[in-house]
């Protein structure tokens, strides 16, 4: 008690009587007690917590590593935002340098001719020319043409009476009816590859036919053949590499007679089509998988639609894959192919992951045996960055459902729009290893042309092209039938 009197003290809490010290060591024990039962109880709490947040860390199962790793990317997307439109903004200038550079050549070409006393050529295009209406917007109405008067309308003939007719035979009974047979239904015959060309072959290549039916060229002659190309939408890499070949690679004996010249320069557009990557035997592997992208509008939806049908003609099964889940009716679209074609059609949610989509795809055929998995991918989200990391998050899923997949990444490109293809086709196969490439809609456009700079430039195949809206219009693509089809 002497011992503890000057501590409680200290605590202010002496006892006034030291017989009452006893009743405050029990209360003072208690308290101590009850404090530490409680830090005791906090710190059990605590380490339960963490050991149960590093074992939910510890069995994070593929799935939520790969939404963990979606989220990530997703927000470098975001942050990488500013430096795309940087880029896009250094890309604009890059293309007016290229447009620049071309009106400069051409510019060149004309002031060599005037100072002659020749005028710039002008070549006839057979019919009037295509007006591009912008997305979205209703054609004008064509101008009624002005009305021609009538003439004034001739008199009446006199009528003359009718001669008597004997009272008539009675008819004969009317024959049995017969059943008519069942008219032959229609079937539209595909289009040759002549007239799916007619546009691109009237365009750029018919004005260097009208050149080349010449006796001889001259040096005007050749500026013309610079001129043409340099209009044309191959590129003008593609068209100086074309304007060397004449000028420089070829030998008097060539530019001297105009049939050996043309004959020279189909060749070298032949060799610059032909490019040394065969298209691979789809048994290879089962399934065999192929991602199909491409921005909207290029009728990306339409060539699965097209392709799942060759490969069911070839006796194979087709599952098409519904990836891009950001369209809207682009999953509709998808199965009214589906069932034109005989082929089942995976989708998911509206705005899902495209990515579990095509993994349920894959993973479908592999269970039913199927033989080829065409998967649709989208083709806009708000920037081009986040398009690009979703469909690099699609080709790795596709790698973790299938080994090796995707074994072909088709990119479509609309023929439409000429050297904005290229500038496509860049940008694709730099996000992705694209394999193949599909040239939509090169029946109704003069910039055919467009598939010579994309060869050329890129070294990537094409794989198929469409000259029609039947299926048998999207045909694979064979250099040596599609020089003799723009040269016919």
């Amino acid at each position: 008690m002497d011992v503890l009197q000057p501590l409680l003290a200290t605590l202010g809490q002496a006892p006034a009587n030291p017989e009452d010290g006893g009743l405050d060591i029990v209360a003072l024990v208690l308290l101590a007690g009850v404090v530490l039962f409680f830090g005791w109880l906090v710190v059990a709490v605590i380490r339960r917590k963490l050991t149960s947040a590093k074992g939910r860390l510890g069995d994070l199962t593929e799935s939520e590593e790969e939404a963990a790793e979606t989220a990530r990317l997703w927000a470098e997307a975001r942050r990488r935002t500013a430096e795309e439109e940087e880029g896009e903004e250094a890309a604009a200038a890059a293309t007016e340098e290229h447009g620049d550079l071309q009106e400069e050549m051409l510019e060149r070409s004309r002031k060599r001719r005037e100072e002659r006393g020749q005028h710039p050529a002008v070549f006839p295009v057979s019919g009037p020319p295509e007006e591009e209406v912008e997305e979205g917007e209703e054609p004008e109405p064509p101008v009624p043409e002005p009305a021609v008067p009538m003439a004034p309308p001739a008199p009446p003939v006199p009528q003359v009476p009718a001669l008597p007719t004997p009272s008539p035979s009675p008819a004969p009974p009317p024959p049995m009816p017969v059943a008519a047979a069942p008219a032959p239904a229609v079937v539209e015959t595909p289009r040759s590859l002549e007239d799916g060309l007619r546009k691109t072959r009237e365009g750029v290549f018919a004005r260097l036919g009208r050149l080349f039916g010449k006796a001889a060229l001259g040096e005007a002659e050749v500026e013309e053949i610079e001129e043409i190309l340099f209009t044309a939408d191959i590129g003008v890499r593609t068209s100086q590499k074309l304007i060397d070949f004449v000028q420089k690679e070829l030998g008097a004996k060539e530019r001297s007679d105009t049939r050996l010249l043309y004959a020279a320069l189909q060749k070298r557009i032949l060799q610059m089509l032909t490019v040394g990557a065969p298209l691979q035997d789809p048994a290879t592997h089962k399934p065999w998988v192929i991602l199909v992208i491409g921005v909207n509008g290029t009728g990306k939806t339409t060539t699965i639609g097209k392709l799942a049908t060759l490969h069911r003609r070839a006796g194979r099964k087709v599952i098409l894959a519904a990836g891009d889940t950001f369209r809207a009716a682009a999953a509709e679209q998808l199965e009214i192919w589906g069932q034109r074609a005989g082929a089942q059609v995976i989708r998911g949610q509206d705005a899902g992951d495209p990515g579990s989509v095509v993994y349920d795809a894959i993973s479908a055929a592999k269970h039913q045996g199927a033989d080829v998995v065409i998967a649709d991918t989208a083709g806009r989200l708000h920037t081009k960055v986040n398009l690009v990391e979703e469909l690099k998050k699609v080709h790795r899923v596709c790698g973790k459902a299938q080994e090796g997949a995707p074994h072909e990444v088709f990119l479509v490109l609309d023929a439409t729009t000429g050297q904005n293809a290229i500038s496509q086709a860049k940008e694709f196969h730099g996000a992705l290893s694209v394999t193949g490439m599909v040239l939509t809609k090169l029946d109704g456009t003069a910039k055919g042309g467009v598939i010579i700079g994309i060869c050329d430039t890129f070294g990537i195949p094409v794989r198929y092209i469409g000259i029609g809206e039947q299926v048998d219009d999207l045909r694979p693509f064979e250099p040596e039938p599609f020089v003799r089809a723009l040269f016919s």
